[in-house]
C-alpha cells in the first residue's frame, strides 16, 4: 500500500468516525429514538421557553401602549399560539389555553382542555391526581375569563395553577380574578420587551446591511486572491484534524453524559441529587476536557501543539479581533435573512414537526439562580464559541479544504463551508427545519476564516451572537 493510499484510508476512518458521532449527537439532540409507540403517554403540567415567550409578547400586546398598534397581530397569532401544543406532549395544553384566553379565545382554549380531558379519561394518556386537580383548575379558570372577577374562584385552585405554570398561571389568575393592577404590572414588563425586541430589530437590520457590503468586499477580494485562507496545506496530517474532531465529538458526549448516568445512579440509592448548578459546572467542565482530550490526541499523533494551533487558525488575540468579529457577525446576521427564508421553505414541505426552535440552555436560564446563570454564559458565550470555533472551523474545516483541494481553490472552500456549516446545525437540538438558520451563522465564520486566515475574528462573533440570544432569552423568560 503505498503512503498516499494509507493517508486516504485514515481519513476515511476519521469521516466514519464523524459520521457516527454525528449520528449519536442528532439522536441524542432529538431526545433519543423515543418510547414504544405502544407506550402511554404522560401529562405534565409544564410551561415550553417558547409558550412562556409568547406569553410575555402577548401580555406587552396588551398593554395601553401597544394595544391598538398590535389589534390585528394579536386576531392572527392564534395559530401559532395553538402551534405550541404537542399532542406528544400531554400537559401543553393547558399553557396555551391560558395564552388563547389571554388573547379573547377562551371558547378554544376550553376545547382543547376537553379534548385533553378526553384523552385522559379514555385512557390514552396517563395523569396522576395532582395533575387531574391542576387541569381542573385550570379549566375554571380559562372559564372565569369570561366575567372577570364575577365567580368565587378558591385560593388553593389559584395557588396550584401559579405552582405548576409560573408566569403564565399568574396572568391568568389575574385576568379570572379581574386583577387590573396585576394585569397592568404584566403587561408593563411586557412592554419593555417588546421595546427591547423592536430595537433588536431596527440595529440588526442596520448590522445586515454592513454585512452585505461586507460580503461584496469580501467577494472582490477572494477573487483578487487577497484573502488569506488557511494557510499552507500539508496533506500528511490533513487526516490527524478530522481525528481530532471525531474524538472531540466521543469525548464531549462521553464526558456530558457519563456525569448525568452517575447521578442518576446516585439519586437510585436515595441520595439527594445536586442542584442545577452543579450540572452546569459539570458542563463547562465536560467541555473544556473535550476540548483538551482532543488537542492531546493530535499531540499524541506527531504534532506539536504549536503547529496545531497554527493549522487551526488560533492566534494570540489582539484588540481588531474585536473589530472583525463584529464585522463578521453583520455578515452572519445578512446571511441569517437568506436562512429564514430557506427554513421558511422546508417548514412548507416537511411542516412544523421537524423543527424544535427551543434549545435546552432556556430552560436553564428559566430554572437557574444567579450562579447559574453566570455559569450559563459561560458555557454559551466561553467555552462553546472556543470549543466550536476551534474545532469545526479549525480542525474540520482545514481537513476538508485539503481533502478537496484537487477541485480547486473555490470547489475546496464551497464543499468545506457546506459540509462543516450543515454539520454544525445539525448536531445542534433545534431540529431540520431549523438547520438553515444555524447553517447560515456557520458560513459567515468559515467566510472569516478565510479572510483573516484564523478563528480568532470568528471565536468573538460566535460569543457575540450566543450572549445577544441568550441575553434576550433572559429578558424573555425571567424579565
Amino acid at each position: 500500500m503505498t503512503n498516499a493510499s494509507r493517508l486516504r484510508r485514515a481519513n476515511l476512518l476519521a469521516w466514519l468516525a464523524i459520521a457516527v458521532a454525528a449520528a449519536l449527537f442528532i439522536v441524542q439532540s432529538r431526545g433519543g429514538i423515543g418510547a414504544p409507540s405502544s407506550e402511554k403517554l404522560a401529562a405534565h403540567a409544564s410551561v415550553s421557553a417558547q409558550q412562556a415567550i409568547m406569553g410575555s409578547l402577548v401580555n406587552g400586546m396588551n398593554s395601553p401602549s401597544f394595544q391598538t398598534a398590535f389589534a390585528q397581530q394579536l386576531s392572527t397569532m392564534q395559530g401559532q399560539v395553538e402551534a405550541l401544543t404537542s399532542v406528544d406532549e400531554p400537559g401543553s395544553e393547558l399553557a396555551t389555553a391560558a395564552l388563547l384566553a389571554r388573547m379573547g379565545a377562551r371558547d378554544r382554549g376550553l376545547e382543547l382542555l376537553a379534548g385533553l380531558q378526553n384523552r385522559i379519561d379514555t385512557g390514552d394518556v396517563t395523569a396522576d391526581e395532582d395533575f387531574r386537580e391542576t387541569l381542573d383548575a385550570v379549566t375554571e379558570l380559562v372559564d372565569a375569563t369570561a366575567q372577570p372577577g364575577a365567580r368565587g374562584i378558591s385560593d388553593e385552585a389559584c395557588a396550584k395553577v401559579i405552582k405548576a405554570m409560573g408566569p403564565t398561571g399568574k396572568t391568568l389568575v389575574a385576568q379570572a380574578k379581574g386583577d387590573q393592577e396585576e394585569l397592568d404590572r404584566l403587561a408593563a414588563a411586557g412592554a419593555v420587551l417588546l421595546v427591547v425586541l423592536v430595537l433588536a430589530l431596527l440595529i440588526g437590520g442596520v448590522l445586515a446591511l454592513g454585512g452585505i457590503a461586507a460580503l461584496v468586499v469580501f467577494l472582490v477580494m477572494a477573487s483578487l486572491g487577497k484573502t488569506k485562507g488557511i494557510g499552507a496545506m500539508d496533506e500528511l496530517w490533513s487526516h490527524v484534524y478530522a481525528e481530532m474532531f471525531a474524538v472531540w465529538m466521543f469525548a464531549y458526549l462521553g464526558l456530558a453524559h457519563a456525569p448525568r448516568m452517575l447521578l442518576e445512579i446516585w439519586e437510585g440509592y436515595g441520595n439527594n441529587v445536586p442542584g442545577l448548578d452543579f450540572r452546569l459546572a459539570l458542563s463547562v467542565a465536560a467541555t473544556i476536557a473535550a476540548a483538551a482530550l482532543a488537542l492531546w490526541w493530535g499531540t499524541r499523533r506527531g504534532l506539536s501543539l504549536r503547529s496545531i494551533m497554527t493549522a487551526v487558525g488560533l492566534r494570540r488575540f489582539v484588540a481588531m479581533d474585536i473589530v472583525w468579529g463584529v464585522v463578521c457577525w453583520s455578515m452572519g446576521i445578512a446571511l441569517l435573512i437568506v436562512g429564514v427564508m430557506l427554513a421558511m421553505v422546508l417548514s412548507n414541505i416537511f411542516g412544523d414537526g421537524h423543527m424544535r426552535a427551543s434549545h435546552p440552555i432556556q430552560q436553564m436560564v428559566e430554572d437557574s439562580g444567579a450562579t447559574g446563570l453566570f455559569l450559563t454564559y459561560i458555557l454559551a458565550c466561553v467555552c462553546a464559541p472556543i470549543g466550536e470555533e476551534l474545532f469545526f472551523r479549525g480542525a474540520l474545516y482545514r481537513n476538508l479544504r485539503q481533502s478537496f483541494g484537487r477541485w480547486g481553490a473555490v470547489g475546496s472552500v464551497v464543499i468545506a463551508m457546506a459540509v462543516s456549516s450543515v454539520l454544525f446545525a445539525a448536531i445542534h437540538p433545534q431540529g431540520l427545519i431549523f438547520i438553515p438558520v444555524l447553517a447560515s451563522l456557520a458560513v459567515a465564520f468559515c467566510i472569516m476564516r478565510e479572510w483573516r486566515g484564523t478563528i480568532n475574528a470568528s471565536i468573538v462573533a460566535h460569543a457575540i451572537n450566543n450572549a445577544v440570544v441568550l441575553t434576550l432569552n433572559v429578558l424573555m423568560l425571567r424579565g
